[in-house]
């Protein structure tokens, strides 16, 4: 990917392209901010300005050799390290195991969720890790001298799941690499990252998107109509990953809409044991699906609000409307505190590796007298 093609935060893109023009390019750098900012495309854009072989002011060439293999992520100096799952009974337990997957999602989709990689990998139920075979494998990699003679670059998607063992094999590569080696760090949750992996990056924050810059990026690479691109964009509430996937899989939104339904009936008629049932499927669904349903329903419950006195503005499909034109009194002023810090710590405690069916039985319990109030 090229920063022409990704014609999106411009800030953030600015501070990249003046680091290489001044060649201040930090041997360790971190691309923070939330999931589906850009910060992975942003990635990738600078790699492939880093390794072109006549970069321009401001983008790579896209007419080298280097430029050319960079399109099809296939440079034999540009590595990926990224979470997986350890199945060792597909002795599976490092990147290049998952690669050809990873750079075909890239090649699609042109992003890449956690949610949907775990998809991809076959168990949403299992997080994935970047273990201590992993570094062993990116050390091997990253000491060796480039493949063309130039620099060598490994983007390192959400560090934020290594371990302590990983880590700390890690560091003395990250504080004292090999001449032209770079490594562009790229995270959702920065302040989950370990601290002595993360004082030795240096952070560029990158900002939620607007809808505006989903909408366009989704017209150029995706060839939507601007109707479309706008309806995708002010659903996906800055999210680029979502509304790419939302493009790819208009089932995902559907999926949430009706578990939130049920689970609101559910709640308000206290039907416990229907819940208890209800619990149990959704949690074979997967520790990221529940996850999603959690945020999906902070969402409404905010629009809830902005509902109740006629403040929202904002697009909503027609089920959501359906629905919320006769829930939305009952998520109030009296209750919204409450329910927004019960949905709020669940995801907490997920990020955690809680009981899915304890924790949303819980939950569901608890919501059982908040939206009585």
């Amino acid at each position: 990917m090229y920063f022409s093609e990704f014609n999106c935060q411009d800030s953030s893109k600015n501070q990249l392209l003046n680091l290489f023009s001044s060649s201040r390019v930090p041997h360790a750098l971190l691309l923070s901010g939330p999931e589906g900012c850009g910060h992975l495309q942003l990635a990738l854009s600078f790699s492939t300005l880093i390794l072109c072989q006549s970069p321009k002011n401001n983008d790579a060439c896209k007419e080298c050799s280097s430029c050319k293999m960079n399109e099809k992520y296939q440079h034999p100096d540009l590595h990926f390290s990224f979470p997986i799952h350890l199945l060792k009974s597909e002795h599976s337990e490092v990147s290049d195991d998952r690669r050809k997957l990873f750079i075909s999602t890239l090649q699609k989709e042109k992003c890449l969720g956690k949610k949907s990689w775990y998809s991809l990998m076959g168990n949403e139920n299992k997080q994935g890790i970047i273990g201590v075979k992993e570094s062993q494998a990116v050390i091997q990699k990253m000491i060796l001298k480039s493949f063309m003679g130039g620099p060598k670059v490994l983007i390192l998607w959400l560090p934020e799941l290594m371990n302590l063992q990983a880590a700390n094999k890690l560091l003395k590569l990250i504080e004292e690499p090999p001449e032209k080696t770079y490594f562009i760090f790229v995270t959702d949750q920065k302040n989950k990252i370990l601290p002595t992996i993360y004082s030795r990056l240096q952070n560029i924050s990158i900002p939620k998107m607007s809808s505006s810059e989903i909408s366009g990026f989704l017209e150029k690479i995706f060839h939507l109509s601007a109707s479309d691109a706008t309806d995708l964009a002010s659903l996906s509430n800055g999210n680029l990953n979502k509304a790419i996937t939302e493009h790819f899989n208009t089932n995902s939104s559907e999926l949430n809409i009706s578990l939130f339904v049920k689970w609101m009936r559910l709640c308000y008629s206290r039907n416990i044991a229907d819940t208890i049932d209800w619990v149990n499927e959704l949690s074979k669904m997967g520790r990221e699906q529940v996850k999603d349903l959690l945020i999906y329903s902070l969402e409404m419950s905010r629009k809830c609000i902005l509902g109740n006195f006629s403040a929202s503005t904002e697009k909503i499909n027609d089920k959501e409307e359906k629905f919320l034109s006769k829930f939305q009194p009952f998520i109030n002023h009296k209750n919204i505190s409450e329910i927004n810090g019960l949905l709020n710590d669940a995801h907490f405690h997920l990020e955690r590796n809680a009981n899915p069916k304890i924790l949303m039985l819980d939950v569901s319990l608890q919501l059982y007298k908040l939206l009585r109030k």
